[in-house]
């Protein structure tokens, strides 16, 4: 368990770090690509290098969200009951078709990847490797996994918990 607590840690300090490196380089990017159209001057291919960079950021970040449990979620289950059985029901089910859903798409992003890499596409201006920036979509789909075997595990240990304690209550 300790094992998995300092793996968490450490993704999340790489994640972060992500982070704060590709946003930094897109918003300068951005400003540089504004100051050369401001001063008249080319900067000729800047949207792809923004876009490779961009991918990075956005796929953390989606990463991130869903480590944290901060994505956007139209969860209106607390509207209609607050029975935490009926909640732990719906969240293990919610959960556990989203891991078969996530799980099938890290695949297909997995196949995607090493059909880029064995094609050998090339971005048209710089002739950049497309891999890179399909990359983190396939490291976001493996986390979006991992965080959702996460979070039905921990729905498995709340809908336990709340069947012992309405045991109890009736014994």
């Amino acid at each position: 368990m300790e094992a998995l607590k300092k793996l968490d840690k450490a993704l999340e300090w790489v994640e972060e770090w992500i982070l704060v490196i590709t946003g930094t380089a897109v918003m300068m990017m951005i400003l540089v690509n504004a100051a050369c159209r401001f001063l008249k001057l080319d900067w000729f291919g800047s949207e792809e290098l923004t876009m490779f960079v961009a991918f990075w950021l956005y796929f953390t970040g989606s990463a991130c969200a869903s480590r944290d449990k901060t994505h956007i979620s139209a969860d209106m289950l607390s509207l209609f009951t607050h029975d935490p059985k009926i909640v732990n029901t719906v969240n293990l089910i919610k959960n556990v078709i989203s891991l078969v859903v996530c799980a099938l798409f890290t695949s297909w992003c997995f196949k995607y990847v090493l059909w880029q890499m064995d094609k050998g596409a090339k971005s048209i201006i710089y002739k950049l490797p497309v891999v890179i920036a399909t990359i983190p979509m396939l490291i976001a789909f493996a986390l979006w996994t991992l965080y959702l075997v996460r979070d039905m595990l921990a729905t498995i240990r709340a809908f336990k918990g709340s069947g012992a304690e309405n045991g109890q209550k009736e014994g």
